[in-house]
């Protein structure tokens, strides 16, 4: 089954750039599709290609690298692999994947001479690609550009399911401005199944086949043990704090406010003790961070407050069988979640959604948060997510359940006034447009 993925098209820009040869980094996550778009892209758009697994290479490939991985031995190289690996090569229209770049980084330094002598195109992929251990003693080369595959969004899901019709549907009802009606609970029972499958390939490719949540959940199940692994592995130095970090992500997202409870996490309580195991989890891209800001300071940059920090699941699937753990029939959760409930944890589930969507747009996950005196009592005040365009900050409120209120919203616009657009309310309800703000079903966060 062909999955459609939106970053084939950035790789057809990369390719169609000016310069002679090129290479391009896939970074992801593990199990998120990196390798089998690579070999896609190879299939359709040259001639020939030779894929080179590093995490299992075969034999002989190594050494290969080793003799003739030298500026003086490239053309020799070249044919040592064309000849191992079966296949032919054509000048300027051949391309070398070299997957799971990570696990033999001397291919990735020698990326830097493999663009200079201009014969072939080189795409990397490769997970963890940013780690310590992953760069230790290379020189990263200039001459890669990079682009960041996350889970499939909700768009490429319904494709997926062969339902090409619903994001039109609601892209137009979306700049009009016009309510969803009667196609608002079909639209939202799509995007319950999207948050329970998650966008993880291996995952949305059996719900397509087989439509079975078991088969589903062993799936994700299996990747978030690989995940542990990979802590246990390649997190040296703070596999214990970043282990307590991955596995309380349900805990401290089922919080009111969402951020992270230091204390909570185990002997360290300061953001110093976990300071490393945080950007560990953002560093792999199985989690996204979202930092606290307290001032809208759009033309210098947000007054960040980097100790203030929510923790995302990178994927919102993935994020359900975390929090539901292995006996996810018998998990008050699980069953709520599919019985629609969608404020069921403090609609953790809801706004980890919008974290994933806003990521996969490259937005800087920020939110915002302050303490005030008023009448003598201190209130703190919290817009879940704050967008800047440089010119204005855009705040945002998730609501999962069904209360109206949203005091923290008004409190915002009503302080900073000059610098705010008009808030959005992402609701589980219809699309409705008022003098203060822009209420918007869920589903649509994709266009913001």
């Amino acid at each position: 089954m062909e999955l459609y993925r939106k970053a084939y098209a950035e790789l057809q820009k990369w390719k169609a750039s000016a310069t002679s040869s090129k290479a391009i980094l896939i970074k992801g996550a593990r199990r998120v599709g990196k390798s089998y778009l690579a070999e896609a892209f190879a299939k359709n758009e040259y001639k020939s290609y030779i894929l080179i697994d590093f995490a299992s290479p075969r034999k002989g490939t190594v050494k290969i690298f080793e003799q003739y991985g030298n500026t003086d031995a490239l053309p020799e190289l070249y044919n040592q692999l064309s000849v191992l690996y079966g296949r032919p090569l054509h000048a300027h229209n051949s391309v070398f994947i070299f997957d799971e770049i990570q696990k033999y980084p001397k291919a990735r330094e020698l990326v830097k001479y493999l663009v200079a002598d201009g014969k072939y195109d080189y795409i990397e992929t490769g997970s963890l690609i940013s780690i310590k251990k992953n760069v230790k003693d290379i020189v990263i080369p200039s001459e890669e550009a990079q682009l960041a595959l996350y889970p499939l969004d909700f768009e490429e899901f319904l494709m997926a399911m062969s339902d090409n019709v619903t994001i039109p549907f609601l892209k137009t009802a979306y700049l009009d401005r016009k309510p969803l009606g009667n196609m608002l609970k079909p639209v939202m029972d799509r995007l319950r199944s999207y948050m329970i499958v998650g966008g993880m390939p291996q995952a949305v490719v059996e719900y397509a086949k087989s439509q079975n949540i078991d088969s589903v959940e062993r799936i994700k199940s299996g990747i978030i043990k690989l995940y542990r692994e990979d802590i246990a592995k390649y997190a040296e130095g703070y596999v214990a704090e970043a282990t307590a970090v991955f596995n309380s992500i349900p805990a401290q997202l089922a919080h009111h406010d969402k951020k992270i409870k230091y204390s909570s996490l185990g002997e360290g309580d300061r953001f110093t003790s976990y300071k490393e195991a945080l950007y560990w989890i953002e560093d792999s891209m199985v989690g996204n961070l979202c930092t606290g800001t307290d001032a809208p300071e759009v033309f210098s940059g947000f007054s960040i407050q980097p100790t203030k920090l929510k923790c995302y699941m990178g994927d919102t699937g993935l994020l359900l069988t975390l929090a539901a753990g292995d006996k996810y029939l018998n998990s008050e959760l699980y069953k709520s979640f599919m019985l629609g409930k969608l404020s069921v944890n403090q609609g953790m589930m809801t706004e980890n959604l919008v974290a994933q969507i806003l990521k996969a747009k490259n937005m800087p996950l920020r939110f915002y948060e302050k303490t005030e005196e008023i009448e003598g009592k201190r209130k703190k005040y919290e817009v879940d997510f704050v967008l800047s365009d440089g010119n204005r900050v855009t705040p945002i409120e998730v609501k999962s359940g069904n209360s109206r209120l949203h005091s923290s919203l008004d409190f915002y616009c009503r302080k900073y006034k000059k610098y705010a657009n008009k808030g959005i309310v992402l609701t589980k309800g219809d699309l409705k447009v008022t003098e203060e703000y822009l209420f918007l079903p869920l589903p649509m966060a994709t266009f913001l």
